[in-house]
């Protein structure tokens, strides 16, 4: 069954945003009386009958609702330099969605190659990837924002990680996260972070950490990480 997106949602009442009423109505040619399952992005998972269906609208009867859909102990924040191919960069956002995420920052550095990013198309792309894998919360998507600046914002009560391939480096993630907690992971760009990018970070509190024996690309390694936490958490 597929799933849709609605963040208007009042008591027993919900209506889908223009887009999605027209797949749901036109493309997929659901009608009134129809049951479907919508998501608000803010943990709700619904089940909704159409009460009244139109070509750009499509009002919905509160049939069932689940809180806290697939809430989890631990929140996952990665922040990525984007990749100069932004195919890239789109791919992890979706399949991270997909795995489990809860925030994505993408970070300006040093060797970055990439310093625009389409927003609204990122977030596109983590609603289709929340509906397809049924993830009831929305990623939080920050924008783009210089590395020095993301250190001094950066939440103080989470581990903290940066992936580093030079000096300093104290074992795999693995090794040093501990399950249950609220993470935070730096990736650096295709150059890599800078080696006063990666001692500041130590300054900050990021645990220089390697993500096993290969040399992976930006979107590999975060991925990897990503994945890494909730292996460890299950």
């Amino acid at each position: 069954m597929n799933i849709f997106f609605t963040d208007q949602v009042r008591g027993e009442v919900a209506a889908l945003p223009e887009s999605e009423a027209r797949h749901c109505i036109q493309v997929l040619r659901h009608k009134v009386g129809d049951r479907i399952r919508f998501i608000d992005g803010q943990g709700g998972l619904y089940e909704g009958e159409i009460a009244e269906a139109g070509k750009k609208t499509c009002l919905l009867k509160v049939i069932s609702h689940k809180e806290n859909h697939g809430k989890r102990s631990y929140r996952v924040h990665l922040a990525v330099a984007p990749t100069k191919n932004i195919s890239r960069m789109e791919w992890l956002l979706e399949k991270a969605t997909e795995i489990g995420l809860d925030t994505f920052t993408p970070l300006l550095c040093s060797h970055s190659e990439r310093r625009v990013l389409k927003m609204e198309r990122l977030e596109k792309i983590v609603l289709s990837a929340a509906k397809q894998s049924v993830k009831a919360y929305l990623p939080q998507l920050n924008p783009l924002i210089g590395f020095d600046d993301f250190l001094a914002e950066t939440d103080r009560e989470a581990d903290r990680f940066i992936a580093y391939l030079g000096n300093g480096v104290k074992g795999a993630l693995k090794q040093n996260y501990k399950a249950g907690q609220d993470v935070c992971l730096l990736i650096g760009p295709e150059g890599g972070f800078s080696p006063q990018e990666a001692e500041a970070a130590a300054e900050a509190g990021f645990t220089p950490v390697t993500l096993g024996e290969s040399r992976l690309r930006t979107e590999t390694a975060a991925l990897v990480a990503c994945h890494t936490i909730h292996l460890l958490n299950a």
